[in-house]
């Protein structure tokens, strides 16, 4: 089995060689100049997309007043753009061409931008990766949003969990539905399987793209009844 991921694995470096997402240079997902380049969006709210910054009480896309009954999410991040080219290729090579090494270059960015706003929720708070369908895991290999989660618990020692959200309804994919059917095909999608693992917690929700926000609002709502004391929502892109 071993051999059979090595010879996977060279044939994938000969069919797509390492180059950066945003020069083509070789040798790298992404080169320090490219990463340095590609421009960051400040925190705002999930819903009216209103910006958010920080202060004393208040954490940078916090969910603003007027909008917390329209959503269970305490606050979100979303700092990039899906439209620029280097965050959509390296999201395309790790979802489509299964190059796992770009997960760790996602992670690392969304870590630069919750420092650079401050926006890192606070310790001992519980990082959950937004689940694929059992069948798509399986038909992908891996959960690519999973492969993010555990490298930014790594890198900031935060307490991860894959098996605490499971993904029940097998959904179409978002992208490729209008707005307000985006909302009926993930509603009631997602259900906790260890509820003492959120009660009294905060958790985050991290997944790869951020469209309407319909999956992250209603994998919030599972955490919300599983008694999670506040959801917040991170993702590479938007």
């Amino acid at each position: 089995m071993r051999l059979f991921s090595t010879v996977k694995t060279f044939a994938l470096d000969i069919l797509f060689p390492l180059s950066c997402a945003g020069c083509g240079d070789e040798g790298t997902h992404l080169c320090v100049p490219c990463a340095a380049a590609i421009p960051v969006f400040a925190p705002t709210c999930i819903v009216c997309k209103k910006l958010v910054p920080a202060n004393n009480a208040i954490p940078p896309g916090r969910t603003c007043k007027l909008c917390r009954k329209k959503s269970r999410i305490y606050a979100s991040f979303s700092p990039y753009s899906y439209d620029h080219p280097a965050i959509r290729s390296l999201i395309h090579d790790l979802k489509y061409r299964r190059m796992r090494g770009a997960a760790p270059v996602l992670g690392d960015l969304l870590i630069t931008a919750l420092a650079f706003y401050g926006a890192a929720p606070p310790h001992n708070t519980l990082f959950i990766p937004i689940p694929l369908y059992p069948s798509r895991e399986r038909a992908r290999g891996f959960n690519q949003t999973r492969l993010i989660v555990n490298h930014i618990g790594k890198e900031l020692g935060m307490e991860t969990r894959s098996d605490t959200v499971k993904k029940i309804k097998n959904t179409r994919p978002q992208m490729e539905l209008p707005r307000e059917e985006r909302l009926k095909n993930v509603r009631y999608a997602f259900a906790v399987s260890d509820s003492n693992a959120v009660r009294n917690r905060t958790c985050v929700l991290v997944d790869d793209v951020k469209t309407t926000g319909a999956t992250l609002e209603e994998a919030a709502r599972a955490l919300k009844a599983a008694g999670a004391r506040r959801v917040w929502a991170f993702t590479i892109a938007r």
